[in-house]
């Protein structure tokens, strides 16, 4: 087997001890900090392989939230990890591309760069995260090291990456990021198991903007908290983000509380982004029915109460070949072509909406009123003012 044909996993391999893969980004893909292309990946190999991505685009902006929403198994933590390459055996990403667009570095002079990471070698994948793009896991109890003080963790991070601080500066610094997340400085000297879902949490928050990252990967960090709890550290993430003008890509299955902190959502079932949408636009008028059936099956935080309806069924088993629609058979609105024709990702109206559903292709007939609600201009998602960012490690 070649090295060109042979699957990604094993071209990482093949290209371990390679060059580090950075060159000058251009000047169309300067407002990106993250750009997916066409990209697949599967658990297993062979004809019994589970197609858990398939062919997804995705883009993140600088300054803006991404929300990724869907039900547990919608492919939306492999999708993140896939791309940040941080997914092991037996997982293959099977095709497609991801590069991170890295700002021009204030100390060196440097020009705006493109790392290629479906290409970047070990070496230069540990010098970019954490210092680049962060991740903030979805169980904060079981990322922290359960034998290890807070303060050790804070340390290691920044001993790693950060040579020229020393004991004391690494000491401030820990303290500095605590206070950003409203923690004080005797949490420092607390074990993971002495400390609240919360607390753990906000330091996990804290650990990721360490080093002042570019883009943050938020995978559920409020799942297991009480509904308190995840307002507080809504409202964190939203000043921090507004402080600091990083990126970030927040992930859950509760479109009610993404709405609260996303610019835009991308909706993913079965492994696909089936409707993509400024946040406010897919909240009021969704467009695409499993869309809707995540919204009538949440509850709102906040505004009018609504009767709770679940979506009947379950997802397709994405170890079998799919063929048409894959929430045919989960949908009250399918048509005969849905059992034989695949959607494409496309365009509806203006401002960015895209949707995967026959039923707006225009040839459909008697659309069902909820997928074709209208958004007043006031409600619709406003573009975010770029930030500046105030604290530099």
């Amino acid at each position: 087997m070649s090295t060109s044909s042979a699957p990604r996993a094993l071209r990482q391999s093949a290209s371990s001890n390679d060059e580090v893969s950075i060159a000058p980004a251009a000047l169309e893909s300067s407002d990106l900090v993250l750009e997916v292309k066409d990209f697949s990946v599967d658990y297993g190999w062979g004809e019994r392989a589970v197609r858990a991505v398939r062919n997804v685009d995705l883009d993140v902006h600088r300054s803006q939230v991404l929300g990724i929403a869907g039900e547990s198994g919608s492919g939306k933590s492999t999708l993140v990890y896939a791309v940040t390459r941080l997914l092991r055996s037996p997982a293959v990403i099977s095709g497609g591309d991801a590069r991170l667009f890295l700002d021009a570095d204030k100390n060196t002079g440097s020009d705006v760069r493109t790392v290629d990471l479906m290409r970047a070698s070990e070496r230069e994948l540990r010098s970019i995260r954490w210092s680049q793009i962060s991740i903030v896991l979805q169980s904060a109890l079981n990322a922290l090291n359960p034998v290890l003080r807070i303060s050790a963790e804070f340390d290691e991070v920044l001993k790693t990456h950060r040579r020229d601080m020393n004991r004391h500066q690494r000491r401030a610094r820990a303290v500095e990021l605590l206070e950003l997340v409203g923690l004080n400085e005797d949490r420092l000297a607390r074990f993971p198991h002495e400390l609240s879902g919360g607390q753990r949490q906000r330091i996990m928050i804290a650990l990721a903007l360490a080093l002042d990252p570019q883009l943050v990967i938020m995978d559920e960090p409020t799942t297991a908290l009480d509904v308190v709890t995840q307002r507080e550290i809504i409202s964190e993430l939203r000043d921090l983000r507004a402080r600091f003008g990083f990126a970030m890509v927040f992930i859950t299955h509760d479109l009610a509380l993404l709405v609260e902190i996303a610019d835009e959502i991308a909706v993913m079932y079965a492994g696909t982004i089936v409707e993509r949408a400024p946040a406010a636009s897919l909240h009021d008028a969704p467009r695409h029915p499993y869309t809707l059936g995540l919204l009538n099956s949440s509850p709102p935080l906040h505004g009018k109460h609504h009767e709770l309806v679940g979506i009947p069924g379950s997802p397709p088993d994405l170890a079998q070949s799919l063929v048409g629609c894959s929430f045919r058979a989960r949908c009250p609105f399918a048509l005969e072509r849905c059992a034989s024709e695949t959607p494409p990702l496309v365009a509806i109206e203006d401002g960015g909406r895209m949707v995967a559903c026959w039923l707006h292709d225009g040839s459909a007939t008697n659309l069902p009123e909820a997928l074709r609600r209208e958004v007043s201009l006031s409600k619709r998602a406003a573009p975010q003012p770029r930030a500046t960012k105030e604290v530099g490690s």
